[in-house]
């Protein structure tokens, strides 16, 4: 974070294991441009065995049309089981909330559930790119385009939006605005970062541009990072150590938990 020129003074800094393998991090920080921010970060190191990284849908039901929504609270519920324990999870793709139609591709340990994007010219920041799970377990984050040619290697998908780290360059400066994010990247030696941060609440967290998520994504050690649906939809969730209960870590635009179409899923091998 001290590498990001985002961030200018760090207020609290605090980090906690939710499980092996699995690392919470929530930060409240003074911008460059002096807002208030809250920010909450998980550390996934695949390397670890055990820990994995899925797609989640509504029921835990392999979905391919007639898109549902549930809240990450309730897509834990359905998914969590004896050695498969779920972990955490944030919020994914984009959808158009008259139809419910998921914008990019769907993919659940190895089935292809939709292999197409949505693009709408008034809607120029989704449907842009997609992040994947490989089938021998490597992250893939990359352009809609190169998703014919990869698609049969990939094991888990969703779509995304803005790459905001490409290669270990900030983008997205094409668009100005700043909202809560949710963000997925990952770093070359195992590890995935889910991040979300806070916005629309001017004292306490006013949210981040696009170049913003990609300079704390890049101070984090990650090459590759995209965002995903943002707004009311952001939302991170974690099985607490403590606790045992399902507990949604960030603060909802909404001022409650928002039911969403799919969601980015770590799971643990533990009774």
């Amino acid at each position: 974070m001290a590498n990001s020129e985002t961030v200018a003074r760090v207020y609290t800094d605090t980090s906690f294991v939710v499980a092996l393998g699995v690392t919470e991090t929530d930060i409240h920080f003074q911008k460059a441009d002096s807002r208030s921010t809250h920010l909450f970060i998980i550390d996934i190191d695949l390397n670890v065995p055990g820990v994995s990284l899925e797609v989640g849908m509504p029921y835990d039901a392999d979905i391919r049309n007639n898109f549902q929504r549930q809240t990450l609270t309730e897509m834990a519920d359905y998914a969590d089981r004896p050695w498969h324990r779920v972990a955490a999870m944030v919020n994914a793709d984009f959808w158009d909330v008259s139809t419910m139609d998921i914008r990019g591709p769907i993919h659940r340990n190895g089935v292809i559930l939709k292999n197409s994007f949505i693009y709408k010219e008034s809607l120029p920041q989704q449907a842009l790119s997609f992040i994947a799970l490989t089938k021998d377990n490597k992250m893939v984050i990359a352009d809609s385009v190169e998703y014919r040619g990869m698609q049969y290697n990939l094991k888990e998908v969703t779509g995304s939006g803005v790459i905001v780290l490409r290669d270990g360059e900030i983008s997205g400066g094409t668009y100005k605005g700043i909202d809560p994010r949710t963000c997925v990247g990952y770093s070359n030696d195992g590890h995935v970062y889910f991040m979300v941060v806070d916005g629309r609440v001017e004292f306490y967290s006013y949210g981040f541009t696009y170049p913003e998520m990609g300079s704390i994504m890049k101070a984090l050690g990650c090459s590759w990072a995209a965002n995903l649906d943002g707004g009311g939809s952001t939302q991170m969730l974690i099985r607490h150590p403590i606790a045992d209960i399902f507990q949604i870590r960030n603060r909802p635009s909404d001022g409650q938990e928002r039911p969403v179409v799919n969601a980015w899923m770590v799971t643990v091998n533990e009774p």
